[in-house]
C-alpha cells in the first residue's frame, strides 16, 4: 500500500516560500494536505508548518499567518551596508537578535496554545538538538509503542524547540532540558522521515514516496577569490556560515534520497536569482521579501505542476492512522 511523506526544510522566514508552495498544492488538490500525506516531517520553520498541517490547518492559513506576523517576528531589516552590519553584529554578541514572544504567538495562532502532540492526525517527526543532553533529538508523535513521552508535549513547545536558531532566538526550555534548532544537524529531514517509516512503522521502502519542499536555500557557492583566512566576522558576513551549513546538508539529503527512492522522490525548491538574494535572508520579513518569496513559489509550482509524480501524490487518499501511545492505551 502506498505511503506518502511530506518533508519540509528549515530556513527562517524563507519558509514563507514553503507555505506558499503548499498552498498552491492544496488548491490544486482541492483538499487539505493531511488528507494526501500519511506522515509529516519538518525542521525549524518547516517543523512549524509540518505541525500545523498535521493538526489539520490548511497551508493557506499557515501562509497567511507568516505574512501577517513575519514583520513582528523579525522586526529588524537585514543589514544592507557595512556600518549596519557591524551594528547588528555588535548587538548580537551578548544576546540573540530576536525575542521569542512574537514567534510563540504566531505558532499558537496556527496550532492553538493547548494542542498536544497526541492531538495530531498523522505521524509527525520534528528534529531538534538537546543542548542539555548534548545530542540530536527527534520529537515524535505516539506512533510506536516505544514512544511514550513526546506525545504528552504541547505542540507549541516542540515548534519552538525545532526553530530556536542560535544567535537568532534563545534556546527553548522544555522541563529541565534546553533545545536548539534542528537545522544544525538535519535541516532537511527527508532521511529521518524515511527511516521512521521504514524502521518504526514497518512500511516497505518500495511503497514509500516523499515530497520534499525547500526554502530557496540550496545554493551556497562562493567565489574562489574569497579570502581563505576568514575569522568570525568573515564567516558571519552575508550569512556565509549558515548558507554553507544549510546548503550542504540539503544537497547531501537530496542525493541520498534520489539514490534510495529514485522517481518516488520529488523535491520542490528554487535557486534565488542574484537580484533577489539582496532582499532575501533568514530574517528578512520586509514587504519586498514577502513579494519575492510569493513570486518564487508561484514559479516553482508552475514548473512542477505537470509532473506526473505530483499528480499521483495529490490524488492519494491517506487512511486514518491508529496511534499507539499511553493515551490510547489507558
Amino acid at each position: 500500500m502506498a505511503f506518502q511523506i511530506l518533508s519540509l526544510s528549515g530556513g527562517g522566514f524563507l519558509g514563507l516560500y514553503t507555505a506558499a508552495v503548499l498552498a498552491e498544492l492544496e488548491q490544486r488538490s482541492g483538499k487539505r494536505l493531511n488528507e494526501c500525506f500519511d506522515m509529516f516531517a519538518g525542521t525549524s520553520i518547516g517543523g512549524i508548518i509540518a505541525l500545523g498541517l498535521s493538526a489539520g490547518k490548511s497551508a493557506t492559513e499557515i501562509r497567511d499567518a507568516f505574512i501577517e506576523h513575519g514583520p513582528k517576528i523579525f522586526p529588524r531589516a537585514p543589514a544592507n551596508s557595512k556600518l549596519a552590519w557591524l551594528i547588528r553584529f555588535t548587538r548580537n554578541l551578548p544576546a540573540p537578535l530576536y525575542k521569542q514572544d512574537a514567534l510563540r504567538e504566531t505558532i499558537e495562532e496556527i496550532v492553538g496554545p493547548q494542542t498536544l502532540m497526541s492531538d495530531l492526525a498523522r505521524p509527525t517527526v520534528i528534529p531538534s538538538v538537546s543542548l542539555t543532553k548534548g545530542g540530536p533529538k527527534v520529537f515524535k508523535t505516539g506512533h510506536h509503542k516505544r514512544f511514550v513521552l513526546d506525545w504528552q508535549l504541547k505542540v507549541v513547545d516542540v515548534a519552538l524547540a525545532t526553530s530556536a536558531a542560535p544567535t537568532y532566538f534563545p534556546a527553548h526550555r522544555i522541563g529541565d532540558e534546553l533545545f536548539s534548532d534542528g537545522g544544525m544537524f538535519a535541516n532537511s529531514p527527508d532521511m529521518i522521515a524515511l527511516h521512521e517509516a521504514d524502521m518504526f512503522l514497518g512500511i516497505n521502502r518500495d511503497d514509500i514516496s516523499v515530497l520534499s519542499v525547500g526554502t530557496t536555500t540550496t545554493d551556497f557557492a562562493m567565489s574562489s577569490s574569497l579570502n581563505p583566512n576568514m575569522g568570525v566576522m568573515g564567516w558571519m558576513k552575508n550569512q556565509r556560515l549558515t548558507d554553507v551549513m544549510i546548503g550542504s546538508q540539503q544537497a547531501l539529503a537530496d542525493d541520498m534520497m534520489k539514490h534510495l527512492l529514485k522517481d518516488r522522490y520529488l523535491r520542490i525548491d528554487r535557486r534565488q536569482a542574484d537580484e533577489q538574494r539582496q532582499e532575501l535572508a533568514l530574517d528578512a520579513a520586509t514587504p519586498s521579501a514577502i513579494s519575492n518569496l510569493l513570486s518564487i513559489a508561484k514559479g516553482s509550482f508552475a514548473e512542477v505542476s505537470a509532473d506526473p509524480r505530483l499528480r499521483q501524490l495529490l490524488s492519494h487518499e491517506a487512511p486514518p492512522f491508529a496511534f499507539v501511545n499511553a493515551k490510547s492505551l489507558s
